[in-house]
């Protein structure tokens, strides 16, 4: 019998299923990047630290690159935007605009 469950950390909600077997229950949570075998004993336990798992792996993938920004622009602005990325050595416009827009 599988059961899915959910956590809420934060304002996020975060499914995890048990799959119970005779000694052991898998759990599978991807938020924590769990998918693994417990014995039944250690179940609660393993409960009981997955908030502090999501918050650790949530805090480990916050560089990565996963929102996007769109606007609109003229075709001759965005030419203009090309060249520019191109003389100041970029070798595409995202990573350009990134760098002026965060002044890094």
């Amino acid at each position: 019998m599988v059961m899915k469950h959910y956590i809420i950390v934060g304002n996020r909600k975060y499914e995890y299923v048990l799959e119970p077997a005779r000694t052991r229950t898998t759990l599978v949570c991807k938020g924590a990047g769990i998918r693994q075998k417990y014995s039944n004993d250690e179940i609660p336990a393993v409960l009981a630290q997955l908030p502090e798992i999501i918050i650790r792996i949530n805090e480990q993938n916050a560089g990565v690159q996963s929102e996007a920004l769109r606007f609109r622009v003229t075709p001759a602005e965005k030419e203009s935007i090309m060249q520019s990325a191109i003389e100041a050595g970029y070798s595409n416009m995202s990573a350009y605009l990134r760098d002026k827009v965060l002044d890094t």
